[in-house]
């Protein structure tokens, strides 16, 4: 008999990853690179995204942004470039969630920003890799003065189930 549960396996994290680095200019209506988060296991495993959070920093002369746009969690690697503004049938396929992110959701002050959701969790099959991909939907573009150095990281808690 499988077990469906693993009732008493931790609360696991994919660690913080960079959707955005400080060299990467995204601009309204484009993609950043895609990221992968490997789980653990070796095997494939499914369980839960409880939630997710994004942080903005610089480490430069640009701005700490709070930025609108939409957090995509994929399946498979979606091979999308900074800045690309499609992704095709195939990739729009893998998606397992879109989480939107309004301008007003970041709480920030001048050492960065951060904005966390927690109330929609996405269930996820059986994988060894999740992938997250930004879009990014704000007037302001991500790194497009010399000197920004504007980032966007996310970090996502799950459970795992098999």
């Amino acid at each position: 008999m499988s077990r469906l549960t693993q009732a008493f396996d931790a609360i696991r994290e994919t660690g913080v990853l960079e959707l955005i680095g400080i060299n990467e200019q995204v601009d309204q209506n484009e993609y950043c690179n895609a990221v992968i988060a490997s789980l653990p296991s070796g095997q494939p495993m499914s369980g839960e995204i409880l939630h997710v959070t994004l942080y903005t920093r610089e480490t430069g002369s640009g701005a700490v942004l709070t930025p609108a746009g939409i957090l995509y969690i994929l399946d498979a690697d979606p091979a999308v470039a900074a800045g690309a503004t499609l992704i095709t049938a195939t990739v729009r396929r893998t998606v397992i969630a879109q989480i939107p992110i309004a301008a007003a959701d970041w709480k920030s002050d001048a050492g960065g920003a951060s904005v966390s959701v927690h109330n929609k969790p996405v269930a996820f099959h059986a994988l060894k890799s999740l992938y997250f991909l930004w879009f990014h939907e704000d007037a302001t573009s991500f790194n497009d003065a010399g000197g920004d150095d504007e980032i966007l990281e996310v970090n996502a808690w799950y459970r795992r189930d098999t």
